[in-house]
């Protein structure tokens, strides 16, 4: 939520990121990924957020540090954000959220057209769940697991 009022920029992206997993450990390529920059980009300026203790580092891994002002304030920016968003979507008409009648819900299933066979489909689905694992690359020893119903 951070992103929308202070923008896409990289750092601003990690931040936001950690932030909504404030207890997880994450590698440089999770960090990477989760806020959609990349490793190169973060390897720029994730030195200055160790360095303002915005994050600590445990061995490989990086984790928000909970003791910077920093992280706090943000926490804060963000909780505040949310009550926004929260108050916003109380405003929002009753209706918007009102279920399907199980009349409605027919009508809508039975638009599925005719063209999806739904049995070749789930059979295709359960036929590919099949899966071999190897415990022991030396031996070659493995074994054979087949997920059914």
């Amino acid at each position: 939520m951070i992103k929308d009022i202070l923008g896409n920029h990289p750092q601003i992206k990690v931040i936001d990121y950690m932030l909504s997993c404030p207890f997880h450990e994450f590698t440089k390529q999770q960090l990477a990924v989760g806020s959609e920059i990349s490793r190169s980009t973060l390897d720029k300026f994730i030195d200055n957020f160790l360095e303002y203790e915005l994050l600590c580092k445990k061995g490989s891994k990086y984790i928000v540090n909970p003791k910077s002002e920093f992280i706090k304030d943000f926490f804060s920016i963000n909780d505040k954000l949310v009550k926004i968003e929260i108050e916003k979507q109380s405003r929002l008409p009753e209706d918007m959220g009102d279920e399907l009648s199980d009349d409605e819900l027919d009508e809508i299933l039975n638009d599925i057209p005719d063209e999806v066979n739904l049995e070749k489909l789930e059979f295709e689905i359960e036929s590919k769940e099949f899966y071999t694992f190897s415990s022991d690359k030396s031996n070659e020893t493995s074994f054979d697991l087949l997920l059914s119903r």
